[in-house]
């Protein structure tokens, strides 16, 4: 049935590195697993698995002997663990006799054409963007989300989601906690971050009424790095100072954006969505309400920005007369976007400051810890921070909106900052 045969340990990377005969083919089998093996063509490699079944309705098989082409290896096909796993399954039932997989010719080609015209992954990706982060949601990180998978698991983007099985899931994550190939530096918090993003995918595209994929590949999964610890990061004076020197050569807009969340402390992605319709001729900031939401702890309270801010934020202003201005106050590289406060920002910040652990979350922790230093009431953060005030059922009665007590605090941070940054003056600090 073949013109060469060895066999030897399949793997990821052994079958990657078989090179194409120029003319017939080659078959190497599989130490392991009996009759499972790699048929290696000018053009192809394909999983193969031989067998012997004696089965009485097949008329056109004599002999009994079988060969079973599971399927294609590569970006677009299978890989070595899946392709093991389907020739132990249906070897297992050879051997016992019950059943084998040429038996379901007919079957099989109606599930080959299914797979061909499934949704594909980055399909998959896009509905669940749209229908549940945004949708049901709201989430302000729904970009980063999206991002972060279509870039991750760009392997995967033309395959039908069906074919993405928990062991290429398992390899992907590992290859990123670890380091291997174009990204030798091991990164395990975003080999964490893309375990939750791809659990949550996989839990709503097996949902009933969803109905994307029938199992969930993720089910049995365990986080791939155990090592991440709380971050709960707060700067130093130190650190604050280079965080701000590092903003002035950034420039437009991640400069100011990070010098806007130093001094507000406010969360990145409702910070960065920030539009100039939102702020009124007092300055102050009013960010948009969920209204289909009850309150919880995440709410967006309304700020008057400070003279330090309104300091930064004037240059940024359009003329009125522009028709063509962004509505965001830190706009994106595209025409109608804003900006996007992740990896390659914080990279940059990271560069610019000299500061490796730098995220922004640190800069809400930063700015809690040292306005409590400063003896700002607790009730008074909590406003400034977005979170819920815990007054107990008296909260309910209360509508006063504080406003001159968050000018105050705001204006106390920002003069301690001004300490910290430049010793000579606010009227020097932009």
């Amino acid at each position: 049935m073949e013109t060469q045969k060895r066999l030897a340990r399949l793997n990821e990377k052994f079958v990657k590195g078989l090179e194409h005969p120029p003319r017939g083919h080659r078959i190497i089998y599989d130490e392991d697993l009996r009759g499972f093996g790699i048929r290696v063509t000018a053009k192809a490699k394909a999983f193969v698995l031989d067998y012997r079944f004696a089965d009485p309705d097949d008329l056109k098989s004599k002999s009994g002997r079988y060969r079973y082409t599971i399927g294609q290896f590569g970006e677009r096909g299978w890989s070595v663990a899946a392709a093991r796993s389907e020739a132990k399954a249906w070897r297992r039932k050879i051997d016992r006799g019950t059943d084998h997989p040429m038996a379901h010719r007919t079957e099989r080609r109606e599930t080959v054409k299914a797979r061909r015209e499934a949704e594909t992954f980055k399909q998959a990706v896009d509905d669940y963007i749209h229908r549940y982060q945004k949708g049901q949601k709201g989430n302000s990180t729904a970009y980063e989300v999206e991002r972060a998978l279509n870039r991750e698991c760009a392997d995967w983007l033309d395959h039908p989601i069906t074919v993405v099985q928990t062991e290429d899931i398992q390899r992907l994550l590992e290859e990123m906690r670890d380091g291997s190939g174009d990204n030798p530096k091991p990164r395990p918090y975003l080999a964490n971050r893309v375990f939750a993003y791809l659990r949550t995918f996989f839990a709503w595209s097996s949902q009933r009424g969803i109905n994307k994929i029938t199992d969930n590949p993720m089910q049995g999964l365990q986080r791939p790095w155990d090592g991440e610890e709380s971050r709960d990061r707060i700067f130093t004076d130190d650190e604050i100072k280079a965080l701000w020197q590092a903003a002035d050569t950034i420039g437009n807009p991640g400069g100011p954006f990070l010098k806007l969340a130093l001094i507000t402390g406010k969360r990145k992605g409702k910070l960065s969505s920030m539009r100039w319709e939102e702020i009124d001729e007092s300055w102050t900031w009013t960010p948009p309400q969920d209204t289909r939401r009850k309150k919880g702890n995440k709410r967006a309270h309304a700020i008057p920005l400070p003279v330090l801010a309104q300091r930064i934020l004037t240059p940024l202003k359009p003329a009125e007369d522009d028709e063509q201005a962004s509505p965001f106050v830190f706009k994106g590289r595209r025409r109608g976007t804003h900006l996007d406060p992740g990896t390659p920002l914080q990279t940059t910040i990271k560069e610019k400051s000299g500061i490796d652990d730098f995220f922004f979350h640190a800069c809400k922790h930063t700015v809690e810890t040292r306005m409590a230093e400063l003896r700002i009431s607790s009730d008074v953060r909590d406003l400034l921070l977005d979170h819920a005030p815990r007054r107990g059922t008296g909260q309910r009665y209360d509508h006063y909106l504080y406003a001159e007590d968050m000018t105050e605090a705001l204006e106390k941070w920002c003069a301690e900052i001004t300490r910290l940054v430049s010793p000579e003056g606010v009227e020097v600090l932009r």
